[in-house]
């Protein structure tokens, strides 16, 4: 069983403890790199975060084991048409634990809660991979998203999923 949990004092040295294969490693940044991005972007920091995009991390377990990172974004200003929506900015999925199913379980955990709408309302959900990460592209298109550009800076592949 795959759920989502916050990160706090007790589990974010395992974060970033987390590693994935070194082929894997020029798709996604470090957990590090992500929990101080999220942090910057927190209530902690409030009279520094930009009120129209906000982070949230999310350990991923399975069977109660640590088994993956995941980092939401809310923007008020997202995607093409400058609307409001979430974003699976950050997924991965340690090495010990890939090839069970699990990034697809955490993808479907992500949705539920995006569909809460924490941070406000949203038409989509927006999530992207880089042109050779194939795994990522499957992921994504086999959870409903449809590729709907490429970003101009990176040439990462831009889909979307609406809620």
């Amino acid at each position: 069983m795959v759920n989502l949990k916050k990160i706090n004092h007790g589990n974010w040295m395992e974060c970033i403890g987390l590693d994935v294969h070194d082929w894997q490693k020029q798709f996604v940044n470090p957990n590090i790199f992500s929990l101080a991005e999220a942090y910057v972007h927190s209530d902690a920091n409030k009279e520094d975060a930009e009120e129209y995009y906000r982070c949230i991390p999310f350990a991923i377990y399975c069977n109660d084991k640590m088994a993956g990172f995941t980092l939401i974004t809310y923007e008020k200003e997202c995607g093409f048409d400058d609307t409001p929506g979430y974003e699976i900015y950050r997924l991965m999925i340690a090495k010990d634990y890939q090839g069970k199913g699990i990034g697809k379980e955490t993808i479907k955990r992500i949705i539920e809660y995006i569909k809460t709408f924490p941070y406000g309302n949203a038409g989509y959900i927006y999530a992207s991979w880089h042109p050779e990460n194939t795994v990522s592209e499957r992921l994504c298109l086999g959870s409903g998203f449809e590729v709907v550009g490429k970003d101009e800076e990176d040439g990462a592949v831009i889909s979307r999923l609406k809620i």
